[in-house]
C-alpha cells in the first residue's frame, strides 16, 4: 500500500478519536479533538502530495481519498448537529450533495472511467474544514466575534458551495447516470 493510502485510512482512523474527544466533557479532551482534525486535515494535504510527487496516484486513492474527507467532515458536522452549534438542514444538504456525487462516481465506475475531485470540490472541501476548525475554536472558547453569527454564515457559505459544487458534477457527468 502506498503512503498517500495509508494517510488516507489513517484520516478514516482518526474519527471516532476525533468524536470521542469531542463529546468528553473537559476543555483539555476538547482541545485534543481540535490537535486530531487539524492532523486529519493535514494527512489530506500530505495524501495528495505524496501520490503525485511519488507518482503513487491510484485509481484505489482517488475513490477513497474523497469518501475519508466525508468521513472526517461528516463526523463533525454531525457531532455539532447533535451539540445544536449547526442547522440539521445545512448538513443533510452538505450529504446530499456528496451522495449525489457518489452516485455519479459509482457509476462512471461501472463504465471504467474514474471522477477525480474537481477544484471547486477541493475547494468545497477546504472551506467545510475551515468552518469546522472555526466551530472547535469556538468551543475553546478563543475569542471570536459574534461566533454565533459566523458559525451560521459560514455554514451557509458552505451550503451554498456545496450547492454550487454538486450542480457542477451534475451537468459535467449527468450522461453516466441511468
Amino acid at each position: 500500500m502506498s503512503l498517500a493510502n495509508k494517510l488516507t485510512f489513517l484520516r478514516i482512523v482518526l474519527c471516532p478519536f476525533f468524536v470521542l474527544f469531542l463529546f468528553l466533557p473537559s476543555w483539555t479532551a476538547k482541545a485534543i479533538a481540535f490537535f486530531i482534525f487539524i492532523g486529519a486535515c493535514l494527512s489530506d494535504l500530505l495524501d495528495g502530495y505524496f501520490a503525485r510527487r511519488r507518482g503513487e496516484v491510484t485509481s484505489i486513492g482517488k475513490i477513497i481519498d474523497p469518501a475519508a474527507d466525508k468521513v472526517l467532515a461528516y463526523s463533525a458536522f454531525i457531532c455539532f448537529v447533535q451539540l445544536q452549534l449547526v442547522p440539521f438542514w445545512m448538513v443533510i444538504i452538505l450529504m446530499g450533495r456528496d451522495f449525489l456525487v457518489m452516485a455519479l462516481r459509482v457509476e462512471a465506475a461501472r463504465k471504467n472511467m474514474i471522477i477525480s475531485a474537481s477544484k471547486l470540490a477541493k475547494l468545497k472541501t477546504a472551506f467545510e474544514y475551515g468552518v469546522i476548525v472555526f466551530i472547535l475554536l469556538a468551543l475553546l472558547n478563543f475569542k471570536l466575534w459574534k461566533p454565533e453569527m459566523m458559525i451560521f454564515i459560514l455554514m451557509a457559505a458552505a451550503t451554498l458551495l456545496s450547492l454550487i459544487s454538486g450542480f457542477q458534477y451534475w451537468l459535467s457527468y449527468r450522461r453516466y447516470l441511468p
